[in-house]
């Protein structure tokens, strides 16, 4: 293996003096470490979350590599630079693509200090991204210009009022709210079990229908009934509710539509499962490794997340795909596609 300069042939010119040193062959890194190690290292750091020193030594009992400490974070920022064009093609599918999106964040650690982990995702890939906010301006960063013509899946959280017509509120959140005031005694009570159970309903009258078991106009029928009956309820709930029953029963009243936008949007879910579900990888690392601690980072984190939670909706082989993208990148190549004709 050709490391640095130390096995390039170095020349003298006799008539100047000046010093020349051969070039590398085409493909080979200027690293004491080739591109599939680096592929395999990536992945044992940033998809299994084994930490740094374990997947050193693992490299040393399964090859018998020496990787120092301090070269780990250097060998994940060349995988980094070779995801880069992969990440950047799933955030334009993810974004400008037709598909229905799930929005949602969750906490995260740089140096100690709180940050937010933004996931934007559909059914044909996930995009992960690390900010230090969790504002309206970080969420404008994510999507760009495209908040007010997105069809989109989110929780209520203020930042997603941006959103236009085709914004669906997630009715798993709702059904966990209404719960906790099924549990209180008085009006909150009998309020909160019928809404709970109503909206539970509703989801499962849906799964039915993708389901295959019902027609889409038997499922609108129920729906429908679903909606007069959670009407009722929020009525009932705003007018003899205690304060916070009363104030969230008023903001849905006035936001009706949002709990029933997936039944005019093909393909749309009443609820934001999708993107939870993905942000569970980055909650499972947090813990693990309690984040990151530099810029380089973060970027790893995003790109090798995003790319291989792609590849696995595609039954890519996540391994593979990165070694392959590490070898293009040394070779001067265009970074492979997970799925050409996507555009990822």
């Amino acid at each position: 293996m050709l490391t640095g300069g130390e096995h390039l042939h170095k020349y003298s010119s006799r008539c100047c003096g000046k010093k020349s040193i051969a070039n590398l062959p085409a493909g080979v890194p200027d690293s004491a470490f080739g591109p599939c190690l680096m592929g395999l290292f990536a992945t044992l750091t940033g998809t299994l979350h084994v930490a740094k020193r374990e997947a050193i030594q693992l490299m040393k009992d399964l090859y018998d590599v020496e990787i120092g400490l301090g070269s780990a974070p250097n060998i994940e920022e060349r995988v980094t630079k070779a995801l880069d064009p992969v990440y950047n093609r799933i955030h334009h599918l993810v974004i400008e693509g037709t598909f229905s999106k799930h929005f949602d964040e969750t906490s995260w650690r740089d140096s100690g200090k709180r940050h937010y982990a933004w996931i934007a995702s559909c059914s044909m890939a996930a995009f992960f991204k690390l900010h230090t906010n969790r504002s309206r301006k970080a969420f404008e960063e994510l999507v760009g210009k495209k908040a007010d013509n997105l069809k989109a899946v989110t929780d209520r959280y203020s930042v997603y009022a941006t959103i236009g017509n085709l914004h669906q509120y997630c009715l798993a959140h709702l059904i966990r709210d209404f719960h906790r005031y099924s549990e209180r005694d008085g009006p909150d009570g009998e309020i909160g079990e019928a809404l709970s159970h109503e909206l539970a309903r509703a989801c499962r009258i849906h799964k039915d229908y993708r389901g295959g078991e019902i027609s889409l106009k038997k499922r609108n029928m129920r729906i429908g009934h679903c909606k007069c009956r959670v009407k009722f309820w929020l009525d009932d709930g705003f007018a003899n509710g205690s304060d916070k029953l009363s104030r969230l029963c008023e903001t849905l009243l006035n936001n009706f539509s949002k709990l029933w936008t997936f039944t005019k949007v093909k393909g749309m879910e009443p609820t934001n499962n999708l993107a939870e579900r993905d942000l569970r990888k980055l909650v499972i690392w947090r813990k693990k490794s309690f984040g990151t601690r530099s810029e380089r980072g973060q970027r790893f984190v995003e790109r090798v997340t995003s790319v291989v939670e792609t590849a696995k909706r595609h039954g890519k082989n996540a391994l593979r795909f990165i070694q392959e993208a590490v070898i293009s990148f040394f070779a001067g190549q265009s970074a492979p596609y997970i799925c050409e004709s996507m555009g990822i």
